[in-house]
Parts: structure tokens; C-alpha cells; sequence
């Protein structure tokens, strides 16, 4: 009898955490918007959301952004390689995906570069886009207007360049 009890219980946290990990992959298709730093006003995340819906309605390839209070010693290119694998951005068949990772305490930054769109937002675009677009409006502590402005920088070079979605650079 307290096995069976046991195994019931067993099987309601087992049936929570599926449908937790349901909920997080639903949130990655309606939001991907992760402001765990708290950045953010609701209305500026519908704002970006709304950046990003549009290039994932006419093109595919999609945009998240995850902001994080500190990396805790940990680098940030690990960090959002292991968030942007987890989140599983892109089209699986292009992998067009990109991660905006911002470190509020670190104040870092890092645009994570799925394979498919690396003929477009090579490393050195990426680290203009964060340099020249988004560091000006986060030094003033504009973090929305900082992600509005790259995020607007890539879907444009996205857009130009939409022939080039899905080659790797060896290609």
C-alpha cells in the first residue's frame, strides 16, 4: 500500500514537470523574451516581441532575448551557447536562430549566432551591433532601446540578406 502512495505521488511530480517543461516550450513560441534581470516594462517587452514576431512571420528565423543579473564567474559565451541550445531557436532545418544575452551586473553582452545565419550576422556584425547599437542606449540604462536598435539591425541585415538563411559559413 505505501508503495502504491509512493508511486502516486511519483507520478503527479513526474505529470508537474512535464507540464512545466510544456509551459517552458510554449513561452520560447509566444515570447522569447526572458527578462530575468527585470529590464523591462511589460509594455517594452510587447514592443520587442513585436520585432521579433515580424521576422519570425515573414522569414522563419527567430530572435529571443534572456537577460541574466550576474554570469556568477561564468563566461558568457558559454552561458548563452548552453541557453540558445536549450531554448532551441531557429528552424530546425535552417537553424536560424539568435540569442540576445544581456549580464546586467557583468554588463555584457552576446549575440549567439546560430549556424544558418552566420553568413549574415558574422561575429565581427555582432559585435558591432552590440558596440555601436546597443551599448549607447544600455550606458544610459535605455535596455529597451539598446534591444530595439539591434534587434532592428539584425532583422534588417536578415532581410537583405534572406537568400543566405540557412548556409554555414564553410559552405
Amino acid at each position: 500500500m505505501l508503495l502504491l502512495a509512493l508511486l502516486t505521488i511519483f507520478g503527479l511530480f513526474v505529470s508537474c514537470d512535464q507540464k512545466a517543461d510544456q509551459k517552458s516550450a510554449t513561452l520560447i513560441v509566444d515570447n522569447r523574451i526572458f527578462d530575468n534581470a527585470e529590464l523591462l516594462t511589460k509594455e517594452q517587452e510587447d514592443s520587442l516581441f513585436q520585432l521579433i514576431e515580424s521576422l519570425d512571420n515573414k522569414i522563419g528565423s527567430q530572435i529571443a532575448i534572456n537577460t541574466i543579473f550576474s554570469l556568477d564567474g561564468q563566461r558568457i559565451e558559454e552561458y548563452s551557447l548552453e541557453r540558445a541550445e536549450k531554448l532551441g531557436l531557429g528552424r530546425a532545418k535552417f537553424d536560424d536562430g539568435i540569442l540576445i544575452t544581456v549580464a546586467k551586473e557583468d554588463r555584457t553582452m552576446r549575440i549567439e549566432v546560430g549556424y544558418g545565419l552566420e553568413k549574415i550576422v558574422r561575429d565581427e556584425i555582432a559585435a558591432r551591433i552590440i558596440r555601436e547599437e546597443m551599448a549607447p542606449s544600455f550606458r544610459d540604462e535605455d535596455y529597451a532601446g539598446g534591444l530595439s536598435k539591434g534587434i532592428k539591425k539584425i532583422i534588417k541585415l536578415i532581410e537583405d540578406n534572406r537568400e543566405l538563411v540557412g548556409q554555414r559559413l564553410n559552405d
